[in-house]
């Protein structure tokens, strides 16, 4: 029947969904105690009900009664470990005598990660700086490149490598990442890359550029004075204010459509930045994780203000 289909492929969406790589999961689980008789239960419970939350309101908690197993195969570290990462907020040395190496390999990836956000903002600066145009050109040549990168290296870190290069392998590869933002923006960074410059389109990068550095910052930092006495506080206010980012992300990726579906009139059109784009917000209306602030923004909710 059509529901059990429907049942089924929202259930892969939750099996696929990278935990992991979500920063408000990892911030809503600090504030979870779980209780020690059957912990895996209770975390997929607590996930089930975040996800239904906060990604797929049409999800059912219920769907994975009889699947609970399947769902623990999305991470191969035991609770206990995901429960460590998640709570407490360890120095950084303390990851590197964990045995196995894991947590010394999750670090170099993360660091990897946050050190191309630095770049990225860096040269976001350089970018929009207006006194030396030859070096704001530059800036945004090397800026779409590192954007792509950083898209690249997330969807390598979540997915692999596609399993060879033929149509087949390249199609089942892209069946599995193509409902996540770190594939919608690798084409919108690629979009950006083989276009002229449209600021407009490196926002939403910009401020997912800031959350993940700053997250990366208080997993490693929070014992840092400087970050203690100023960091802190910015962090916690990037927190209290992600729903806002994340709907002002739909906002303005919903407008770039728009916009540059209407230029077509003017001669400053660029048709195939505006089918790229097309194709992508397609794509998220239809996603794991963005479709519920793309579908609010189209149902007329508005991100509300920031405030200090």
């Amino acid at each position: 029947p059509w529901t059990m289909v429907a049942d089924a492929g929202k259930l892969s969406a939750f099996t696929e969904y990278d935990f992991d790589g979500s920063e408000e999961w990892k911030a809503h689980l600090r504030n979870v105690e779980l209780p020690a008789g059957n912990p895996q239960a209770a975390l997929l419970k607590v996930k089930s009900k975040w996800y239904k939350k906060n990604v797929d309101p049409d999800f059912d908690p219920a769907w994975l009664a009889g699947s609970a197993p399947n769902q623990q195969q999305q991470s191969s570290a035991p609770w206990q470990e995901q429960q460590q990462s998640a709570s407490a907020r360890p120095a950084p040395q303390a990851s590197a005598t964990a045995p196995a190496g894991q947590p010394t390999h999750t670090f170099a990836r993360q660091l990897h990660t946050a050190l191309l956000q630095a770049i990225i903002l860096v040269l976001a600066v350089l970018y929009l700086q207006p006194l030396k145009p030859g070096v704001s050109r530059w800036a945004y040549t090397r800026l779409t490149m590192a954007l792509a990168a950083s898209q690249a290296l997330k969807l390598h870190t979540a997915f692999g490598m596609p399993g060879g290069f033929s149509l087949a392998a390249l199609k089942a590869w892209w069946a599995r990442v193509q409902r996540t933002s770190d594939a919608h923006y690798f084409l919108l960074a690629v979009a950006a890359l083989v276009n002229a410059p449209y600021t407009y389109l490196l926002v939403p990068f910009l401020v997912l550029a800031i959350y993940q550095l700053a997250f990366f910052l208080s997993e490693h930092c929070s014992n840092h004075p400087l970050w203690q006495q100023h960091g802190e506080k910015a962090y916690q206010w990037l927190v209290q204010h992600k729903q806002h980012a994340l709907l002002l992300n739909a906002q303005i990726e919903i407008m770039n459509g728009f916009t540059l579906l209407a230029t077509l009139i003017l001669p400053s059109r660029r048709p195939l930045l505006m089918l790229m784009v097309w194709q992508v917000l397609r794509l998220r209306y239809w996603s794991v994780d963005a479709a519920i602030h793309h579908r609010q923004v189209r149902g007329g909710h508005v991100a509300a203000p920031f405030k200090p």
